[in-house]
């Protein structure tokens, strides 16, 4: 059952009052022990309101994982590169992949701005709209010219939907699963990447412009959020930020409150995010991200939320994404339908795999995850690189191929419930509401750059190094694995206000270990100070 609602007083403040609310300590920690102890349902009419409202965003992983396997498996089929007289493994192909980071990169200014000035739902619709013109251009490609071009209109509106759709899900998902919910964002990355593989294996035999039926498939996800995007809620955390305080509440209410204002939840919820929002300095200078680091806090952020960006693209999942065909193809299977049907069922074994993850993010934990998964992702390396040679120097050697194909998806699997998730999430997170949209798209710029450089890179280095090319991720992941331990905090179990007082602390990593007591929810509202000044 839901927790049953227990009228609290509450201060329904005045719509842009410029003073920090004043509660008193008791108030405060008859809100919160009401919230601690509450149980509470998946299951009710509020829960499936929330749950249709976030399916429109998780559209945009649909959107992006769609790409990721399409162009992989286009680049496996023989009347694709016919038509622009490409080869699967080269620096043509890799620009080919790289040039859609090249448009990400350059929406980036464009994404905070959007987000902040005009709200979460405004950007999540430019963002599809622009996608539609690039599937568009893509699929009627003439020419290799056009087809880039299109690949870079693509990557421009991708940009809008990854920078918000992960930051709409966090804002508006229920506290108690909000790891969960954040989770299922990124498992739809996965159903876009099942579709686009499996289209492309059906369109195989599609004649010489079969290749073009997958890339107008892209209209699909893209053209869901379009049409569904403005009959769900704002952002309560936006609506916040830019005074309308009463159509937060009346969101809160519907999607977590099951309809009432005065639910404990609600209650508790409005008053961390006053607090937050109103103590915080509003900055919709478009040009300046300043409040990204001028604060040792700040800087710790940056540490996780830099390094995050990095790691997503380079522990080895994008070579897997983008180039699974090729690494087949070193592993001696030449096959084109034997590769595009070993291309279909691995994003079906990482959609299980991300589907678990989701669930073991409020179970185990972010850091946990992360760092075991690294352990399993390097073994899975290390035994690869052998087999694959094994398998290459001699092609009638089945058990070495089948040992290579086993564990690409062992390594796919174990991104997927690891890594896949909790990218987009961390990043989240960690920063505060008045740095997310600035601080997503600073971290959408570095995902992007990353990314490129490894698209790129990986074509020649499969062309030269071949199977040694993995070598290169077991030294990478350590690193990760190092990085991880020393600085990321662990963020299961806090609202995403009561994350400021791990990143306040002189060891936030310590700090966020340590079970969260009254005090963390007394120091997110600033209620000793503020008694104090009384």
């Amino acid at each position: 059952m839901a927790t049953q609602t227990k009228t609290l007083p509450d201060s329904h403040h005045v719509e842009g009052a410029s003073h920090t609310p004043q509660p008193v300590v008791e108030e405060v920690l008859d809100i919160a022990d009401v919230v601690q102890e509450g149980k509470y349902s998946p299951w009710t009419p509020s829960m499936f309101r929330l749950y249709g409202c976030l399916l429109v965003a998780f559209f945009c992983a649909t959107i992006n994982g769609y790409d990721g396997s399409v162009m992989g498996g286009l680049n496996a089929m023989q009347s694709y590169l016919d038509y622009f007289d490409m080869k699967s493994a080269s620096s043509s192909t890799g620009f080919v992949f790289a040039i859609y980071g090249i448009g990400s990169i350059a929406a980036v200014p464009f994404c905070g701005p959007l987000n902040d000035w005009f709200g979460r739902r405004a950007a999540l619709f430019a963002g599809s709209l622009i996608v539609i013109l690039g599937a568009c251009v893509t699929g009627a490609a003439k020419t290799h010219g056009m087809f880039l071009a299109g690949r870079f209109v693509l990557g421009f509106g991708v940009c809008f939907c990854n920078v918000t759709a992960p930051v709409y899900v966090g804002e508006l998902a229920h506290p108690v699963w909000r790891g969960t919910l954040m989770g299922c964002y990124n498992c739809f990355w996965h159903i876009g990447s099942i579709l686009a593989a499996w289209v492309i294996y059906a369109s195989k035999d599609g004649g010489a412009n079969g290749w073009r039926i997958p890339l107008y498939c892209q209209l699909i996800a893209s053209g869901i959020v379009v049409c569904f995007i403005w009959i769900v809620p704002e952002s309560p955390r936006w609506l916040m930020a830019n005074g309308k305080n009463s159509k937060a509440r009346e969101i809160l209410a519907q999607l977590h409150g099951e309809g009432s204002a005065d639910h404990p939840l609600v209650v508790f919820q409005m008053r961390e995010m006053e607090h937050q929002i109103l103590s915080t300095p509003d900055n919709k200078r478009w040009w300046d991200y300043s409040s990204l680091w001028k604060t040792r806090a700040a800087r710790r952020r940056m540490i996780c939320v830099v390094s995050m960006s990095f790691f997503g693209q380079w522990s080895g999942n994008s070579v897997t994404n983008y180039y699974l065909p090729v690494m087949l193809e070193s592993a001696g299977i030449t096959s084109e339908s034997k590769k595009l049907l070993l291309n279909g069922i691995y994003p079906v074994l990482c959609l299980f795999g991300s589907l678990t993850g989701a669930r073991l993010m409020d179970v185990a934990g972010r850091r946990p995850l992360l760092l075991i998964s690294l352990m399993v992702m390097i073994g899975a390396f290390s035994i690869l690189t052998p087999v694959s040679k094994m398998a290459a120097e001699n092609t009638s050697n089945s058990s070495a191929a089948n040992a290579t194909i086993a564990f690409i998806y062992i390594f796919g699997i174990t991104y997927a419930v690891g890594w896949t998730l909790i990218t987009p999430v961390y990043i989240v997170e960690i920063l505060e509401t008045h740095q997310r949209a600035k601080g997503k798209s600073f971290a959408l710029l570095l995902i992007s750059a990353s990314s490129t450089v490894i698209q790129y890179a990986s074509g020649p280095a499969f062309e030269h190094l071949k199977y040694y090319f993995y070598i290169v991720f077991i030294g990478w992941d350590v690193f990760e694995a190092v990085i991880i331990y020393l600085y990321y905090p662990e963020t299961k179990g806090r609202t995403l206000e009561e994350l400021n007082e791990v990143f306040e602390a002189k060891n936030p990593v310590k700090k966020s270990l340590e079970k969260k007591s009254i005090q963390t929810v007394l120091n997110t509202m600033h209620v000793e100070k503020e008694t104090e000044q009384e």
